[in-house]
């Protein structure tokens, strides 16, 4: 995740799942914070969403708040 439009797409792919209610995507230190309830969704579905369009070498820590 290098540029505008990569946060932008990260953040619309993240935000799309039922149960994120947050995301904070940080360019320059490649990291991303998602907020999200832990009764609706998952850190896996998270992953997977952005396995799927391409975004690789994705680490934990993944929280539940």
């Amino acid at each position: 995740m290098i540029c505008r439009y990569c946060k932008d797409t990260v953040t619309r792919l993240i935000t799309s799942i039922n149960g994120v209610s947050r995301v904070s995507v940080n360019v320059p230190e490649r990291t991303v914070n998602v907020t999200y309830d832990s009764r609706i969704t998952d850190a896996h579905v998270i992953r997977m969403t952005l396995l799927e369009a391409g975004y690789k070498n994705i680490r934990e820590p993944i929280n539940a708040f």
